[in-house]
């Protein structure tokens, strides 16, 4: 059919026959460097989208289900004994604790809080603060919820990644310590290994009694994502590298991670990383294991220099995770006591006031954590 046929027939049909430069191909014609830019975008955000697809389902997977390095030779200590006591947290829950005392006739040094690693308990202490406790501090130590013999709420599991349920425990914890011992301005010191480093870390920024931190092993969630992440792209998302791809990758995946799974697990994991630029008139003593592959000792050395204040840090040769203990018992021993010897005041001789520290016993527990959204209470 003819050009002129074709013009026939449309008008014929009721229709108007298209003008001389209309049409299809006079649109491609006119407009092809426009097409092929948008086509292009196209093909660029589909491709996008499924590599963010394919690295996000990677990243919660490992967030949830990758079981992590526990700390070998659990055993290799005796449980110390002491006042087995019971306190509520924020939200009501049961937990349960311990105060094990300084020895018959020592000084009073003061008052040590200890928080526990993950998949342990209160007992643990008896691996790392033994000899806090010859040296005439008052140890106090308890069992996050979900561990031991602390109640375990309905809809949560207990995971490695430290939430602002187990800030909130620690909170609670040396809210107790206050109304049982009489620290008064000297506050507490604070002794956290691994998972309870970080809790350590973060709730110190919210607590103005915690007056020093000893970290062992400790990690920040946000940039352990990232790190693991760029360790293990290559090995689950074909041809996905951590040199091909630039920080902010990187950074959106954590971060849509973290959205996800704080929806999906109903509580948030704040950032130890955050939370250590409120803590400059905290002084802290970082320790790691040079052999650690989990928490990295690049990590803690990263972490020490981000926080402001006085610090220490003590990379311990051939220790892996949380091993430095047993790796070198005396220089251990010697750094954790001398720290807190230097750093966290002796209590008050007895029949002097002791003016009480201006941290609220029970706190709101709607208060926002460092870097994170207000947290959920339920």
């Amino acid at each position: 059919m003819t050009g002129l046929s074709l013009d026939n027939a449309l008008v014929a049909l009721g229709a108007e026959a298209p003008q001389q430069g209309e049409g299809l191909s006079w649109f491609v014609q006119q407009h092809w460097p426009t097409l092929v830019v948008v086509g292009a975008l196209v093909v660029v955000t589909i491709l996008l989208l499924s590599f963010l697809a394919r690295f996000l389902r990677l990243t919660v997977n490992m967030f949830l289900d990758i079981p992590l390095p526990m700390t070998a030779n659990l055993n290799d200590y005796t449980p110390p004994s002491g006042e087995i006591v019971s306190f509520p947290s924020r939200d009501g829950h049961l937990l349960r604790g311990m105060f094990v005392e300084r020895p018959a006739g020592a000084p009073d040094r003061g008052t040590i809080v200890f928080c526990h690693e993950f998949a342990s308990d209160m007992l643990s202490v008896g691996r790392y603060a033994t000899p806090l406790v010859e040296a005439g501090y008052t140890v106090f130590t308890f069992d996050f919820r979900g561990h031991g013999q602390s109640s375990m709420p309905p809809h949560y599991e207990p995971r490695h990644w430290p939430s602002h349920h187990d800030v909130n425990d620690l909170r609670s914890a040396i809210a107790y310590v206050k109304t049982r011992c009489p620290i008064g301005q000297s506050g507490v010191g604070v002794f956290g290994v691994s998972r309870g480093g970080a809790v350590a870390t973060i709730a110190a920024a919210l607590s103005p009694a915690v007056r020093c931190l000893v970290l062992d092993g400790a990690f920040s969630t946000d940039y352990s994502i990232e790190e693991l992440m760029r360790r293990w792209a290559e090995i689950f998302v074909a041809r996905v590298g951590s040199a091909t791809h630039p920080d902010f990758v990187y950074r959106f995946c954590r971060a849509m991670t973290l959205f996800y799974v704080e929806l999906k697990c109903r509580c948030r994991y704040p950032s130890m990383r955050r939370a250590l630029a409120a803590l400059a008139q905290v002084p802290a003593l970082f320790i790691s294991g040079e052999r650690d592959t989990y928490v990295r000792p690049e990590q803690t050395r990263t972490l020490c220099k981000l926080k402001p204040g006085k610090k220490e840090l003590w990379i311990c040769p051939d220790a892996k995770h949380n091993q430095a203990v047993a790796a070198d018992p005396q220089t251990y021993a010697e750094k954790i006591t001398s720290f807190f010897d230097h750093h966290l005041p002796a209590p008050a001789p007895a029949g002097q006031s002791l003016p009480a520290v201006t941290d609220p016993a029970l706190p709101s527990p709607r208060e926002t954590l460092p870097g994170r959204r207000p947290a959920r209470t339920d």
